[in-house]
């Protein structure tokens, strides 16, 4: 969930954006509750948002001008399951179009961890994220916060997604990675939007993952504008780990 009430998240009401009129969060559904109102019980979901799309000054998201999709595929106490993420998927999936969805940021994953890529561990899961890059949708995952030197979360490790692990302010590797980790973005430290207003900092690779959210919206407009060209996801995913 997203709190679209916060100043740098659109400042929108609860009428305003189940209408349709919002101009930062434009749409969403709440799978966990089976609303249309997804609104953030928590506060991970309006943290990971903001270093996203923030619109303050001090605490500028990567891609400002973006808008959000709130997808609440988690509920008050951060918890889920792969029914809701696989809803939640299929419904950024089949609104595509409607909404200009571009890139699926998941500051989620599972306890259980991958060597390897893990596309057999759940077929509908991996099916529905296959859906998303055939629609040119990047998908992207955090892979943990377990400190393993071998081991990601799933969805970070299925083949399609991009895993995005961590770093500190000295560049040093935190928390989980292995040899399918695609990308390290900031992830400790991190200041943003907080729900029910201001704003906080806090550690991990969900941190990271809307840090390379936000970049892969950013490349793929400027390739769009610039050089009248669609990058595919794993164009993005390369032409990012080229610039490092």
């Amino acid at each position: 969930g997203v709190d679209y009430t916060h100043a740098a998240l659109g400042n929108c009401s609860s009428s305003s954006f189940t209408s349709g009129t919002c101009s930062k969060v434009i749409a969403g559904y709440d799978f966990v509750n089976s609303d249309n109102d997804p609104i953030d019980d928590h506060g991970h979901g309006t943290h990971v948002a903001g270093i996203v799309a923030s619109t303050n000054d001090t605490y500028r998201g990567i891609a400002p001008d973006a808008n959000i999709v709130a997808i609440k595929v988690l509920d008050s106490s951060g918890s889920g399951n792969s029914s809701n993420l696989i809803s939640g998927i299929d419904w950024c999936v089949n609104n595509a179009s409607i909404f200009n969805i571009s890139v699926i940021s998941m500051s989620l994953g599972t306890s259980t961890l991958f060597t390897s890529h893990c596309d057999n561990d759940d077929t509908l899961l991996t099916n529905s994220i296959a859906n998303a890059i055939a629609k040119n949708i990047s998908v992207i995952a955090a892979t943990g916060n377990d400190d393993s030197t071998t081991s990601i979360a799933n969805p970070a490790c299925i083949t399609n997604v991009t895993a995005v692990g961590g770093v500190n302010k000295n560049d040093a590797i935190d928390f989980n990675r292995n040899s399918i980790t695609d990308l390290l973005a900031p992830g400790v430290s991190i200041t943003s939007t907080k729900r029910n207003g201001g704003f906080e900092s806090l550690n991990g690779t969900s941190m990271s993952t809307p840090h390379a959210a936000g970049a892969f919206a950013l490349l793929r407009q400027y390739r769009r504008l610039e050089q009248n060209k669609i990058l595919t996801p794993l164009e993005i995913q390369d032409a990012l780990n080229d610039t490092g």
